[in-house]
C-alpha cells in the first residue's frame, strides 16, 4: 500500500462557498446516517475534539452534532474521495441522528410512483427535544455587550498571567505556576453545574445557582485557555456562550455536562487543541444557562465586578486596556 502524506487544508477541495460535503456512516452498523457540510474551521474542530462539527448553511454558523439533542457523534475515521471534494466520516453515533427522531436521516424509500414510505422506527419524539419553531428563539444578550464583557474579562486574566502578582492573587499564581490540575477542577465544576440543572446540587434559586456555578466553570476554563496562550479571537467565548438552543430539557443538558466533565479527565494524554476544547465546554455552559432562562451576560458581569474590585487590578482597568476598543 502506497502512503502519500498531504496537508488536509492544502489537499482538500472546498467549493466556492468554502464548504465540503460529508457523508456520515455508522462505524458499527454501516448505516448511512446523514449528509452535512463542513468548512475549514468545522473540520479543524472535528479533528481536534474527536466530535463531529458541521457548518449550518441555514443558520450560517458552526454547530456540534448533539449540542441540542445530546445525540453526539464520536469520530472513528475520516476518508477522502478520489477527487478530494467530499468526505466520508465514520462515527460512533450516540442516540438517534435525525432531527425527525429516526436512527438515520435516510428513513424513507422512494417508490416508482414517487410515493414515500417510512421504513425505520422512530426512536424519539422531536417535540420533546426541539422547540417547534427554532427560528423564534430569543436573543439572550446583546451580542456586542457580551463580546465586550468577555473581552474585558479575558484581558484581566491575561494581565494576571503576564504580571506575576502571586503574592496578592491566587489566580495570578495559578497562571504563573502552570496549569496544574485544572482539568479536575473544571470537571468538578461541570458536575456541580449539572447538579443545579437536575436538582441534585442546589443552594439558592435555580437562577442564582446557575450564575454561580456557570461563573466557576467559565473561570477555570478561561484559566486553562489563557494558560495555554489561547487568544480571545481564537476562543470567542461570546459566540460559544450563545450557540445554545431553546427547548432542551434540563436532564439532557445535565447529562451532556457530566459527559464533558469526563472528557476533561480522560483527554489528558491526547488533548484536543486548547481553544477547541474550551469553546466546546463554554458552549455547553451556555446551553445550561439558556435552559435555565439565564442570560449568559450575568455570570460574566458578576465575575467582572469581582475583578474590578481587586486593588491589584486597578492599574489594568485604569490603563486603557479595556477590550471594547478592539471588539470586531
Amino acid at each position: 500500500m502506497r502512503v502519500v502524506s498531504e496537508r488536509a487544508q492544502e489537499s482538500l477541495r472546498f467549493d466556492a462557498d468554502g464548504l465540503i460535503p460529508v457523508a456520515v456512516q455508522d462505524a458499527e452498523s454501516g448505516d448511512v446516517l446523514m449528509l452535512a457540510y463542513m468548512n475549514a474551521e468545522a473540520l479543524r474542530l472535528t479533528r481536534a475534539t474527536g466530535r463531529a462539527h458541521y457548518w449550518s448553511r441555514g443558520r450560517r454558523r458552526i454547530w456540534r452534532k448533539g449540542e441540542t439533542s445530546g445525540n453526539d457523534q464520536a469520530v472513528v475515521t475520516l476518508l477522502v474521495n478520489c477527487e478530494r471534494n467530499s468526505l466520508l466520516m465514520r462515527v460512533r453515533q450516540i442516540g438517534a441522528v435525525c432531527h425527525d427522531g429516526y436512527p438515520t436521516c435516510f428513513y424513507r424509500t422512494l417508490a416508482p410512483d414517487d410515493s414515500l414510505t417510512i421504513v425505520r422506527e422512530r426512536v424519539f419524539d422531536p417535540a420533546e427535544v426541539y422547540e417547534a419553531d427554532s427560528a423564534s428563539r430569543r436573543s439572550s444578550a446583546d451580542g456586542d455587550s457580551l463580546a465586550t464583557a468577555t473581552k474585558d474579562q479575558f484581558a484581566a486574566y491575561e494581565f494576571l498571567r503576564d504580571h506575576d502578582l502571586s503574592a496578592v492573587s491566587a489566580t495570578s499564581a495559578r497562571l504563573n505556576d502552570g496549569n496544574g490540575d485544572i482539568g479536575h477542577r473544571i470537571a468538578d465544576e461541570l458536575r456541580e453545574l449539572a447538579g443545579v440543572l437536575d436538582g441534585s446540587h442546589r443552594h439558592q434559586s435555580l437562577a442564582d445557582d446557575l450564575v454561580l456555578e456557570a461563573s466557576q466553570v467559565i473561570y477555570w476554563v478561561l484559566l486553562d485557555a489563557i494558560g495555554n496562550h489561547v487568544s480571545w479571537d481564537q476562543l470567542r467565548p461570546d459566540r460559544a456562550l450563545t450557540t445554545a438552543e431553546d427547548g432542551v430539557s434540563p436532564a439532557t443538558v445535565a447529562r451532556l455536562l457530566r459527559a464533558e466533565a469526563e472528557h476533561w479527565l480522560t483527554e489528558v494524554d491526547h488533548p484536543p487543541s486548547a481553544a477547541a476544547r474550551a469553546h466546546a465546554t463554554l458552549a455547553l455552559v451556555g446551553q445550561g444557562l439558556r435552559t435555565g432562562s439565564v442570560d449568559p451576560l450575568q455570570p460574566i458581569e458578576t465575575d467582572l465586578a469581582e475583578l474590578r474590585s481587586r486593588p491589584y487590578l486597578a492599574p489594568h482597568f485604569a490603563g486603557g486596556e479595556r477590550a471594547a476598543d478592539s471588539v470586531r
